[in-house]
């Protein structure tokens, strides 16, 4: 087998660019994140909350894994049936997705709500630094039952090449909102330690609302978009 006439085609780095950055800013972005909210942490509460941190981040890093399984079969789904101008099965792939998504998330939610402390003795052999911790792991995961949907609409916007949105919502949630959260709520909060776990609920919540509305609205333009059959006929959308 001979490989040759391989070029780059102009057309095509941008798309490809602007869908590889916003999944790479994901990744690039958590680690920068984490390093914010161990200083604060650090600052505001010392050592025992910065192991308090350490186990609540370690829950959340797992409870990710199969969230972001789901989400990488999610993407070709939707992309190869948005080529296909297949808008139909677009709408049926985001809500089972998200459905199951959703479901999945509770087999985490749920445990770490009810037993905090529990879930923390995992990571932690101090009795009194897990019963410290079991409140701030709650709000940590208050917003987790939110993740299927949250998680696979920035997966959404990627798959069908609108990279900018999927950037924006990525950028917002670990950086842009988030870091500034992270060192101004430990100011106002009487603890000042805990603004470091509202400021990722509120983060959460914030780009939460604004995926759902840009997902209505991508929605309620794909319908007004025609659709074609299998054999490649237009068909009403």
């Amino acid at each position: 087998m001979k490989i040759h006439k391989v070029k780059i085609h102009g057309s095509l780095v941008g798309p490809v660019l602007g869908v590889g950055v916003s999944a790479m800013l994901m990744q690039v972005m958590t680690m920068v994140q984490q390093t914010v909210m161990y200083n604060t942490v650090e600052k505001w509460g010392g050592g025992s909350w910065q192991t308090v941190l350490g186990a609540c981040l370690s829950l959340q890093a797992f409870a990710f894994i199969p969230l972001w399984g789901i989400s990488q079969g999610f993407q070709p789904a939707i992309g190869t049936n948005y080529g296909a101008k297949q808008y139909d099965r677009v709408r049926g792939f985001t809500k089972v997705f998200m459905l199951a998504a959703t479901v999945l998330a509770l087999v985490f939610y749920v445990p770490i709500t009810l037993a905090p402390q529990t879930m923390l003795g995992m990571f932690i052999t101090d009795a009194a630094i897990c019963e410290q911790g079991a409140p701030m792991l709650r709000v940590l995961f208050s917003t987790y039952i939110c993740y299927g949907v949250l998680i696979l609409a920035i997966t959404f916007f990627q798959a069908i090449g609108k990279a900018g949105a999927a950037s924006a919502m990525a950028l917002l949630r670990q950086v842009l909102l988030f870091l500034p959260l992270v060192v101004l709520l430990p100011t106002v909060f009487a603890v000042p330690v805990q603004g470091v776990f509202y400021a990722q609920m509120f983060t959460d919540l914030v780009v939460l609302l604004i995926g759902i509305i840009l997902l209505c609205k991508t929605f309620a333009n794909i319908r007004k978009l025609p659709m074609y059959d299998k054999h490649g006929a237009s068909v009403p959308a």
